[in-house]
């Protein structure tokens, strides 16, 4: 077994977090305020219809015509301005070799499918899954993963390495090898096959990670699962998946040193994620396990104040859909 070189001592650590930081990042823009406000006025303005309709009061042409507009103005605008948002931070993406330099820690290496790249990508969301694991991953070293050749505007998240179509195999090798973690997201090709029999072979077991992603989860676990058992000296847990009405959560499959398999599943975070930054929080709590092994220091997420906004929000909103519907209930049985 192929260990990477020696690790980073505490100080080492600490003064390669404090001097570069994470990679920059757009902030809070106005994309993002324009949306925030337009999400909390169309969810104003339903609350004060249903409100009128409930005590038996027409609403009016200016709040129908206000409610009515802006309900367009959400579904026309927030992908434009969600567009606009993530074409900031691919203006600012660096290449791999660019925070390598400037970072003295081992990269965290992402391996994936370049397919899976348009799928993971949300039409709405602000950022991208990478870009949130970015934030997670950080923590442990600089994110890198190799560019799809076939594209000319690298995606948002890690930075991208960039190897020709002949050295690929052999550049792949490469940074597994000097890796602090390799996480590579479980797929269906020659080509992740390919890396999960070399990543068993060159990289210790507490250092490989395999991402179980949400889409047919079940189906694409147990393929990958019976395969995988085939180059493994354990058996991997089996998926279990329940039904939950938010659907399929994916989750991670880790090692201890001698190879023992743990699966574990993301859950939701409700106030410690956002409605824009649904995976980083559950990625961080599920990936505490490889945090310690790895001596990496693991804080949990923080609460996030904007998500408890909204969640009072959509709870008045659901008390007045409530009050609404009783008040209808309640005229219905005075006119019977």
């Amino acid at each position: 077994m192929q260990e990477p070189g020696p690790g980073i001592d505490d100080k080492r650590r600490e003064s390669a977090a404090f001097g570069k930081g994470l990679p920059p990042d757009p902030g809070f823009t106005w994309e993002l305020l324009c949306i925030t406000f337009l999400s909390l006025s169309f969810l104003a303005a339903i609350a004060a219809f249903l409100i009128l309709l409930a005590n038996g009061k027409s609403p009016g042409r200016l709040i129908s015509i206000t409610a009515l507009i802006l309900t367009i103005l959400v579904l026309k605008l927030t992908p434009w301005l969600s567009h606009k948002y993530r074409a900031r931070h691919r203006l600012i993406l660096l290449r791999a070799e660019e925070v390598i330099k400037n970072d003295m820690r081992q990269p965290v290496l992402y391996l994936r499918s370049f397919r899976d790249d348009n799928m993971i990508a949300r039409a709405i969301g602000f950022k991208s899954i990478e870009q949130e694991m970015k934030v997670v991953l950080f923590d442990i070293g600089p994110f890198i993963a190799f560019a799809d050749p076939d594209k000319e505007s690298p995606d948002t998240g890690a930075a991208r390495m960039y190897a020709s179509q002949e050295c690929w195999h052999e550049k792949v090798l490469e940074e597994m090898s000097k890796a602090q973690l390799v996480i590579i997201r479980i797929g269906d090709s020659p080509s992740f096959w390919w890396e999960v029999q070399e990543a068993i072979i060159r990289v210790s077991p507490k250092r490989l990670v395999f991402l179980i992603p949400p889409e047919k989860i079940e189906v694409t676990y147990e393929n990958f699962r019976h395969k995988a058992s085939e180059w493994l000296p354990y058996q991997l847990p089996e998926q279990k998946v329940k039904w939950s009405p938010f659907g399929p959560r994916g989750g991670i499959l880790y090692f201890e040193p001698d190879w023992t398999p743990h699966l574990r599943k993301f859950k939701i975070i409700w106030l410690r994620q956002t409605f824009w930054n649904l995976f980083a929080a559950p990625l961080k709590i599920g990936l505490r396990p490889v945090y310690e092994q790895l001596g990496v220091k693991w804080t949990k997420p923080p609460v996030q104040l904007m998500q408890v906004l909204y969640m009072l929000v959509l709870f008045l909103l659901i008390v007045v859909v409530i009050y609404y519907c009783y008040k209808v209930f309640d005229n219905i049985r005075l006119l019977i």
